[in-house]
């Protein structure tokens, strides 16, 4: 049994080795897509087929995140690239919210502060928001965003919609963790609470909180382990509005 024994665990330990080497090639050949990546997204840019570069460059992003996690100093100038190319595409058709919103992930950035003074006259110049209806991001990484949107039920009740991601270290192997809700929210003067429940019982309260300006929402949750949502998914945080 003992003999048995060991030699299960050396077969155990073998395949665990193998899929680690695997899983490291693998991840190798996935990281040296990234310069293709970005050079697709210069060549559609370039042909004004602004949707089609946004995806390469936001697969150069995503990968970028995915492939510097883990590493001592990762290459933050790279990553702040690639944000950037996503924004000039919304840039380039007149989506300056979502532009802002990509420049606001790395705001220190120096070409994140030049395209964002680029972009500050078209931003004023958009029509201020009459109420808090429209839909707020927040980046959750690997060129993915939680969202909310809020749509009018009455005079002071919204619809709330939100989805929200958490990526792991592997993230664009294993696929985010998600939760949502859809729920109604009273605001007055810009605040709110959302009270999830489940079969009537109170889970947690989430609550909202809107800039005077109306182009931001923040979301602050009681117990965000009893929401309900996956494994460290929170709607807490900042949200940008992008329309």
């Amino acid at each position: 049994m003992r003999k048995y024994y060991y030699g299960a665990l050396t077969l155990l330990l073998a395949a665990f080795s193998c899929q680690a080497e695997l899983a490291e090639a693998q991840m190798d050949a996935d990281c040296a897509k990234i310069a293709d990546y970005a050079k697709q997204g210069d060549q559609y840019y370039k042909a004004k087929d602004y949707p089609k570069a946004r995806e390469a460059f936001e697969e150069q992003a995503a990968w970028l995140e995915q492939c510097e996690l883990g590493k001592d100093k990762p290459n933050g100038v790279l990553i702040a690239t690639a944000y950037n190319n996503v924004a000039l595409t919304w840039i380039r058709q007149g989506e300056y919210r979502k532009a802002q919103a990509w420049l606001s992930i790395m705001p220190d950035d120096e070409k994140s502060k030049y395209n964002l003074s680029r972009i500050q006259d078209k931003l004023h110049a958009l029509p201020k928001p009459a109420s808090a209806a429209g839909e707020y991001w927040q980046y959750a990484g690997m060129s993915q965003w939680e969202v909310i949107t809020l749509k009018p039920k009455s005079e002071e009740t919204w619809q709330a919609d939100w989805s929200g991601l958490y990526f792991g270290i592997m993230g664009l192997y294993s696929g985010p963790n998600m939760g949502e809700f859809s729920e109604k929210v009273t605001l007055k003067n810009g605040k709110g609470d959302i009270v999830l429940r489940e079969e009537g019982i109170s889970q947690c309260t989430i609550s909202l909180s809107l800039a005077a300006d109306l182009n931001r929402l923040e979301m602050k949750t009681d117990d965000a382990m009893n929401c309900g949502f996956g494994h460290n998914v929170s709607a807490d945080g900042t949200y940008l509005r992008v329309n």
